[in-house]
């Protein structure tokens, strides 16, 4: 049941309300009144999910309910999650410090609603909290809702655009826009769906300004985005009705902040402030004036914003256990705010004294910041060694190159690990690349993969070689390899992505392996009860065939021919083999967890497994026939 005019009172403005104050009551609000659940922000670095290298999104630790992998311990959650966003779609790195609002760090408030309550309930929490609770003016606030695809053969969703009218939205401020803006998707296929966002004017402006929404204003931004998961994208790009609707809704605090404190920039919130002060304090410097052109001298302010910002991201990193010589994203944040340091405000040493003030600004809400604070500043004072000694040592070579090609000096990040060998072997390549004088995205991705160098610094030596860097080439090598490894192909070569496809286009269940939880301890070894389960196909010599019969039967239909195969013509087969039941009770390799091992008996045929993988739902034993029968 939605709350309509859910109205409290509070005793202090808006304009004088801390950060700690506005996140609780975002958490209040939710878990008191409205009976969600309070989830702790997850760490900042992914568990069991190598298609990210840092959280970026409220609903990262939640992926595995999305995609049905598990059912939601409570249906209805709310938390605020510790973001990084430095990489991949979601990168903010190259515009941090030359604008009010990206960060490499931020918080996001997010509520969730797994099979309870959907569109006009979130759309109504959502209003009642900006307007209500935080007092919001309404004229300030505009929504757009999913104005429809015609690819996708989705209409607009008038659904969500009826609430906002319900709710008192005059329709000049209720805007359709398209895929782009308003509609969400996990990956190249997955659970999808279309959205709705709340902007605000930060200017307060009594005239309407919805002609300026999406433009990409920084005084007119994007707030709250709520999203409605109630479609399945398929390997062939088909979209379907998911059984299940769920909510995923997102607001950077950060923003919400600089809107009820009353400021221009997010760097002018109690969020940021701290850390100018501690700054200034240990070295000296003019005070922080909020200059984002180029009347900002010496680029002081620039340094200001990159200082405190990386301060943020690395402490929280460092504190969640990240290690800088495992994660050289962080570990090249983590020398720009040394650099920044050393080479703008003279003061070697700072990012250890600002990890402090981190701690004391956050530590309410992130415990493990003040935990863990010792540790941090131990790993930063030997990263900050390392890259001194670094310097003196790695650095000779590169400059050695640089004078044998002077265009070399317009290398950013030049103390990057692989550069020097990366660069080497684009090298070797240079005759047969000239040919076309194009950098093609495989050797791009090699570059990336094998030494570690990512896209810009790739950019930078193909204009020093005169080649044409192909980017959409390069992303969708990346796209491509981040797919595989989400799903399990990568970890399974046996089962291709035609066959992939043929299983999802046939309808064909995915493995229930539930069953791999029914076993008996015995004080020295798991028992399991047999299981009979259905034959759903066979992979062999890299074709998928499936079973066309309801019956547990050794006759399957080739997909691709139709004509019958014979499990006996397999048995000569050198090659592995893979099988797929409709259910198991084998555990596939995953989080750390070697697979099991065992038998299937199909007929008077016995299957020796040899290794167990899951990709995207469907369980893949695979192995041998023994070449003799059972009978």
């Amino acid at each position: 049941m939605a709350y309509y005019k859910l109205i409290r009172s509070y005793n202090q403005s808006s304009n004088n309300k801390p950060a700690n104050l506005i996140r609780k009551e975002f958490l209040d609000y939710f878990s008191k009144d409205l009976k969600h659940s309070i989830i702790r922000s997850s760490p900042v670095s992914p568990i069991a999910d190598q298609t990210l290298a840092f959280i970026n999104a409220g609903m990262n630790q939640f992926k595995g309910i999305f995609l049905d992998y598990y059912e939601p311990p409570v249906t209805k959650v709310v938390n605020s999650q510790k973001c990084i966003r430095v990489g991949g779609k979601h990168n903010d790195l190259s515009v941090v410090g030359n604008d009010s609002y990206h960060h490499t760090f931020f918080e996001m408030l997010g509520n969730w609603s797994f099979g309870d309550y959907f569109k006009e309930d979130a759309c109504t929490y959502a209003w009642n909290l900006l307007t209500n609770v935080y007092g919001i003016p309404e004229e300030c606030l505009y929504v757009t809702y999913f104005g429809g695809n015609e690819k996708l053969g989705m209409g607009p969703d008038l659904e969500c655009k009826n609430i906002w009218l319900k709710l008192g939205l005059p329709e000049c401020k209720v805007l359709p826009f398209g895929i782009r803006e308003n509609f969400w998707e996990m990956g190249v296929s997955g659970p999808c769906g279309p959205c709705t966002e709340i902007h605000v004017d930060y200017m307060k402006r009594s005239t309407n300004q919805a002609a300026r929404v999406n433009k990409g204003y920084a005084d007119l931004m994007e707030l709250w985005n709520i999203v409605f998961i109630q479609y399945e994208r398929l390997a062939n790009g088909c979209i379907v009705p998911l059984p299940k609707h769920h909510v995923d809704t997102g607001m950077g605090l950060e923003r919400l902040v600089t809107f009820l404190q009353g400021k221009k920039s997010n760097y002018d919130t109690d969020l940021f402030q701290p850390l100018f002060d501690a700054i200034q304090k240990h070295s000296n410097a003019p005070k922080y004036k909020g200059t984002f052109s180029d009347d900002d001298t010496g680029k002081i302010d620039y340094g200001y914003r990159i200082l405190a910002d990386h301060a943020r991201m690395v402490t929280v990193a460092l504190a969640d256990n990240m290690l800088p010589e495992q994660h050289q994203k962080l570990r090249r944040i983590l020398r720009n705010a040394i650099d920044v340091g050393e080479k703008i405000f003279k003061k070697p040493g700072i990012v250890t004294e600002l990890a402090c003030t981190v701690a004391d600004n956050l530590g309410a809400a992130y415990p493990e910041l003040c935990h863990n604070l010792k540790q941090v500043q131990r790993i930063i004072d030997f990263e900050e060694d390392l890259f001194k000694r670094l310097r003196n040592t790695s650095g000779k070579k590169w400059n050695k190159m640089v004078e044998v090609r002077p265009e070399l000096a317009s290398i950013t990040d030049w103390m990057a690990s692989g550069l020097v060998d990366g660069y080497k072997e684009l090298q070797s390549m240079l005759k047969e690349l000239h040919k076309t004088n194009v950098l093609p995205g495989s050797v791009a991705f090699k570059l990336y993969d094998t030494y570690g160098l990512n896209s810009e610094t790739i950019a930078e030596l193909a204009q020093v070689e005169s080649l044409h860097f192909d980017q959409i080439d390069f992303e969708k090598q990346l796209d491509n390899c981040r797919y595989q490894s989400r799903i399990g192909l990568d970890k399974c070569s046996i089962l291709t992505k035609e066959s992939l496809r043929i299983l999802e286009e046939n309808h064909v269940s995915k493995t229930n392996d539930s069953f791999k939880y029914n076993y008996i301890y015995n004080g020295s070894n798991y028992e399991f009860p047999a299981l009979n389960s259905k034959l759903i196909g066979i992979i062999i010599n890299g074709e998928l065939v499936i079973n066309r019969n309801d019956s547990k039967t050794t006759k399957i239909n080739n997909v691709n021919n139709r004509k019958a195969i014979n499990i006996n013509e397999m048995l000569n087969s050198t090659n592995e083999i893979g099988i797929i039941l409709d259910k198991t009770v084998c555990y596939s390799l995953e989080g750390g967890q070697v697979s099991d091992k065992g038998n299937i008996c199909i007929k008077n045929l016995l299957f020796n497994i040899d290794s167990v993988r899951k990709v995207n739902g469907y369980v893949i034993h695979s192995g041998h026939f023994a070449k003799t029968d059972l009978l």
